[in-house]
């Protein structure tokens, strides 16, 4: 879900991404470096080496493909300099604008999550999670 105030985008960036700010980036417009986002790495798992994407980008820069160039280039850091064997990324089953970005990124539906959680910006919304992966044998072989 995207920030509802600037407030609460501070607040994130000062609680979250400062406090462990390795595997975190900023999502920049490459003509002027304008900050319009962000993407990371969580769920780390460095023993089984799989790792879980998550990104956030400003709305008025949605559908230029720009998220998905972002996730292309944390996919083939991941699976190309890290080393890990496998990703996986969810999205809200109603922004479905952010399965295509891991779809046109390489990933594969894996399932559906109903009632998943509840959404934290609309009052006794239950969303469903919709759960993409993708494995170093399918990145390489389609790569």
């Amino acid at each position: 879900p995207t920030n509802q105030s600037l407030e609460e985008t501070k607040n994130n960036i000062a609680q979250f991404y400062l406090a462990n700010p390795l595997g975190r980036w900023g999502i920049e417009l490459k003509s002027n470096g304008q900050f319009i986002g962000t993407i990371d790495l969580h769920k780390i798992d460095s023993v089984l080496k799989k790792a879980a994407i998550g990104y956030i980008s400003n709305k008025k820069y949605w559908n230029q493909e720009l998220t998905t160039e972002a996730n292309r280039a944390v996919i083939e850091l991941a699976f190309e300099k890290i080393g890990m064997n496998k990703l996986t990324a969810l999205h809200d089953k109603d922004n479905p604008a952010s399965g295509k970005v891991m779809e046109k990124s390489g990933m594969r539906f894996s399932h559906a999550e109903p009632y998943a959680c509840m959404d934290q910006h609309e009052k006794d919304r239950i969303v469903t999670r919709v759960h993409y992966v993708l494995t170093k044998e399918d990145y390489f072989a389609n790569k």
